[in-house]
């Protein structure tokens, strides 16, 4: 096996060859990885195309050729942008995984009838409901730094998961990520590269949608002294403030700030 996909909804990567270790990241259904490595057990290390490494339970995994490789890793511009898009066939039954989770990119066919078919590579097409898919912005697309936020919002209440990048549970950067995945935006994996992206802002210039880095920490930015991130400390996907004496204040992460960073104009 040289190439693969993902072909359960959500599947958890290792940072060894065995189940519970430390969780490094998890990767949506379709998602393509190059095999890198030889199996240990039920274990193979892989990278995704971005670079980023870990081990995957091969026995979740679908081999496909070069060819679908690389059209899944091109093609691949539509989104789910529901929490969770039901899945079923081309008779309307219900097929595995059973359902696509928020920030599964997925090749778009064709549209009709209220269903969107998905292309799966190895695979019969599955469908999901139109409402439940979008196209992903195009190159040049003008995204506002509200919109990261409206979009993040939808998301209080998601417990905090490390590792984790959807609505099952976020880590801080799984959800700057994902959200900016949902409209185009690429941006790395961990907080330690996130921080190297974009524009530095001085504090006092920080605006709606800026990325705002702590001590290995990350969110966005809502106005100047308030963000939405997925907090450890605060039981999962927060509003916080970082203006002293207001109900919802953190004292750390005012003390803790580091800076800012501008993906969006």
């Amino acid at each position: 096996m040289t190439f693969a996909i993902v072909k359960t909804n959500l599947l958890d990567l290792w940072t060894e060859p065995k189940y519970n270790s430390e969780r490094a990241n998890q990767l949506f259904f379709g998602e393509p990885v190059r095999v890198v490595g030889e199996q240990v057990e039920n274990y193979v290390r892989v990278e995704q195309s971005d670079g980023y490494g870990g081990y995957l339970d091969i026995r979740h995994l679908l081999e496909i050729g070069a060819d679908q490789y690389k059209a899944q890793t091109e093609r691949s511009t539509g989104v789910i942008i529901v929490p969770q898009a039901k899945i079923v066939d081309s008779h309307g039954s219900a097929v595995p995984p059973y359902f696509l989770l928020y920030g599964t990119r997925v090749q778009i066919r064709d549209s009709m009838r209220g269903l969107t078919e998905i292309v799966v590579p190895g695979g019969d097409p599955i469908f999901v409901k139109t409402a439940a898919a979008n196209e992903i912005p195009g190159q040049g697309s003008r995204i506002g730094g509200n919109t990261l936020v409206t979009e993040a919002r939808k998301f209080l209440g998601v417990p905090y998961l490390w590792g984790g990048v959807s609505p099952s549970g976020f880590d801080c950067s799984g959800l700057t990520q994902t959200i900016c995945r949902r409209f185009g935006i690429r941006i790395p994996r961990d907080t330690k590269d996130q921080i190297n992206i974009g524009e530095k802002v001085p504090r006092s210039k920080v605006k709606t949608g800026d990325l705002v880095f702590f001590n290995r920490h990350v969110g966005f930015a809502i106005g100047h002294d308030r963000l939405i991130h997925a907090s450890i400390g605060g039981s999962g996907v927060r509003v916080n403030s970082l203006k002293a004496g207001e109900p919802d204040y953190r004292e750390d992460l005012d003390r803790d700030f580091n800076q800012a960073r501008r993906i969006v104009g």
